[in-house]
């Protein structure tokens, strides 16, 4: 066993922002927002728009793009922060900063799980069109039948910042050229990303909004597979994860392993917080038990 701490010893600080691509500029938007934004009171991201307006007029976004590219032509090996079509300059624990390319259109509108500002670069303005979430619209439980509201269109030119109110509206952006758009977001406090159907306007399907979710989803399933007693300990864990779809996975997966832990994680779960998780229990506890 590790002896105490002593009494004095200094705490546990958290681990300052990535700046993947280190500047003045970038490191000086970091202080801001690590400063301006308390992450469990949203609204106060909106106090970091100066400290990214001041960013945008520095023009970061081609400095990060060459240094990135000469990085790349220097060590061929590397794999840069990249996802499709964006470059991460910034990483924080809640919050980053990403130069994207806005190249087709989406074949959705999506809900934004997160808060964001984005700002054209160059010379092609940004177009959208913004819908109003439904009055009903509880992000963790979809609803097929809900519908967007249409609350107007917009754009985006070069110097201006678009703040997107995500807890009210989803916005549909208009590409017919290419547009390099700097990203500013927080990290996603909705556990679902909503898909609406463009001409119906209806809900079509949801996603997780965080990949680490659909990661565990699939850990789970292909352990579940392998069905090895090791797994169970940390599929136990799993079932008290905050995404319903994860604890839900979780519980199948042990079924696939143990029917005694099976069947207790079942029974627990008709008190799950989330309705679906109830209800999927309820019922496999039903099917289970017409089987005996």
């Amino acid at each position: 066993m590790n002896a105490p701490a002593p009494l004095d010893a200094d705490p546990i600080l958290p681990m300052p922002p990535q700046i993947i691509h280190p500047s003045r500029e970038v490191a000086d938007l970091a202080e801001a927002v690590e400063r301006e934004f308390d992450r469990d009171e949203p609204e106060t991201f909106w106090r970091c728009e100066d400290a990214f307006r001041t960013l945008l007029a520095s023009g970061f976004a081609a400095n990060a793009l060459r240094d990135e590219l000469q990085t790349i032509v220097d060590d061929p090996a590397r794999i840069g922060d990249w996802q499709p079509n964006q470059l991460m300059v910034l990483r924080g624990r809640s919050y980053a900063l990403s130069v994207a390319l806005f190249e087709t259109p989406r074949r959705y509108i999506h809900t934004t799980p997160f808060y964001g500002m984005y700002a054209p670069l160059g010379t092609q303005p940004l177009h959208y069109d913004r819908y109003r979430l439904p009055a009903n619209y509880r992000n963790e439980l979809f609803d097929p039948s809900l519908r967007l509201e249409p609350a107007g269109s917009g754009v985006v030119r070069a110097g201006d910042v678009l703040q997107l109110w995500s807890r009210e509206y989803a916005y549909d952006f208009h590409v017919e050229q290419p547009v390099l758009v700097a990203k500013l977001t927080t990290a996603p406090f909705h556990t679902l990303e909503w898909l609406f159907s463009k001409d119906s306007l209806r809900a079509w399907q949801a996603n997780d909004s965080e990949l680490s979710s659909t990661q565990l989803r699939v850990a789970a399933y292909l352990l579940g597979r392998l069905a090895h007693q090791s797994s169970l300990e940390p599929l136990q864990t799993m079932t008290t994860h905050p995404h319903h779809a994860v604890r839900w996975a979780a519980i199948q997966a042990i079924g696939r392993l143990s029917r005694t832990e099976a069947l207790a994680q079942l029974e627990r779960a008709q008190n799950d917080p989330h309705p679906h998780i109830r209800r999927a229990a309820a019922k496999t506890l039903r099917q289970l038990e017409s089987r005996t």
